[in-house]
């Protein structure tokens, strides 16, 4: 029989960055439904400070989209009214243009279904105004389907923090920082906002295949504690973190992917949320997990199949192809941005729990699993977790 960690081990290069060969590293953690540990291994390296080490379970990395996650949970502990039409939270009105009689709401940013795309200008940069920027008619930040259509789009979590800033009355990632994230003991931020020196020093570069070496996509330099890392547009080259306007630009900070984590947090968040009041009060987490948009064969684009159900904020994944035949019990959010493939993932029947990071995914030519539509690695961590419990 195979063991866990050959099974790793196989999917990880050796030597030189081969991607169709191999990933530069990965990670899982699985527990059962009383917390124990099914699985926790880790194979491969890290590239940390400009040098190559082993990869660690401790060692923080740009989560990418599950960082939405994250960001509707501390919406949902602000107790909204999630139908209402945000134009009144924003302050400004915010109408589809092409179907102005529909109100956007919370409920269709989380879900996904609001009509926004990101236009030719995402992401909107530090120093303008994201909602001026939507306004452009001719930007593609509108789709032509009408609200109620699933269409994938980080801009959605733009708003959504711009909103977190307009009811809290503080900058997105300093308000995450101090009312969420702190609070649970986790030396996690956005954009690298709220984490400790120590941690940053430890941080991994987010990897892909360049002429045969690993080379860094994200994180290959990593700001100083307390600095933020913000992208700057060129007017605003001068500005700094403390210039930002409350409710300018909700994606200065990133809030639909630039959560710095490791894969030990992502482990103590996947039971956060399948047990801990902690987080958020049951009542709430069953609202997120619920189905606000389910597929029914015109009314979304699914990419390839991938989407077929989401709560708000909330991946709740159908058919076979992620979980084998109970794929409908599980419930989290995947991540995939500049190199990195990650999972958060539980089980609303049995409280089992995978985590899981790659690195070195190429942007293009993946290779693929056997079931669609994840990746070759994707499939082989998930099912090795499965295996374990």
């Amino acid at each position: 029989m195979i063991s866990r960690r050959a099974v790793l081990a196989g999917l990880v290069s050796q030597g030189q960055a081969e991607p169709m060969r191999g990933m530069m590293a990965i990670g899982v953690i699985a527990r059962r439904g009383d917390g124990a540990l099914a699985l926790k291994q880790i194979e491969g390296q890290a590239l940390s400070g400009g040098r190559l080490r082993a990869f660690a379970f401790d060692d923080p990395f740009r989560v990418a989209s599950i960082s939405k996650m994250i960001t509707a949970t501390a919406l949902m502990r602000l107790a909204p009214d999630l139908d209402a039409d945000v134009s009144d939270i924003l302050g400004a009105r915010l109408r589809h243009p092409f179907f102005p009689d529909a109100p956007v709401t919370l409920r269709r940013l989380l879900s996904h279904t609001s009509g926004l795309r990101n236009g030719k200008d995402f992401p909107v940069l530090f120093g303008r105004a994201l909602l001026g920027v939507l306004a452009d008619r001719t930007g593609g930040w509108w789709g032509a389907e009408p609200p109620g259509f699933f269409s994938y789009s980080d801009v959605n979590y733009g708003l959504v923090a711009q909103i977190i800033e307009r009811i809290a009355g503080a900058r997105f990632d300093l308000h995450m920082t101090r009312t969420m994230l702190a609070p649970l003991g986790l030396d996690i931020g956005y954009n690298w906002s709220g984490v400790s020196q120590p941690r940053r020093d430890r941080a991994a570069a987010g990897c892909r295949s360049v002429d045969g070496r690993w080379t860094p996509d994200i994180d290959g330099e990593i700001v100083r504690a307390p600095t933020v890392a913000i992208f700057r547009a060129p007017e605003a080259a001068n500005l700094t973190e403390a210039d930002y306007r409350l409710g300018e630009n909700g994606l200065a900070f990133s809030p639909h992917g630039g959560l710095r984590l490791s894969l030990a947090d992502l482990d103590r968040l996947a039971q956060l949320y399948v047990r801990g009041e902690a987080l958020l009060p049951r009542a709430q987490l069953e609202v997120m997990m619920k189905p606000a948009w389910v597929f029914d064969g015109a009314n979304g684009n699914t990419e390839g199949g991938f989407y077929q159900s989401f709560g708000l904020g909330v991946h709740a994944p159908a058919g076979e192809g992620f979980f084998g035949p109970a794929t409908r019990d599980w419930r989290g959010h995947f991540g995939d941005a500049y190199g990195w493939m990650t999972g958060l993932f539980w089980n609303v029947r049995d409280g089992c729990t995978i985590a899981w990071a790659i690195n070195g995914m190429p942007e293009s030519g993946r290779p693929r699993g056997v079931r669609a539509p994840l990746t070759a690695p994707e499939e082989a961590v998930i099912d090795l977790a499965l295996a374990a419990f």
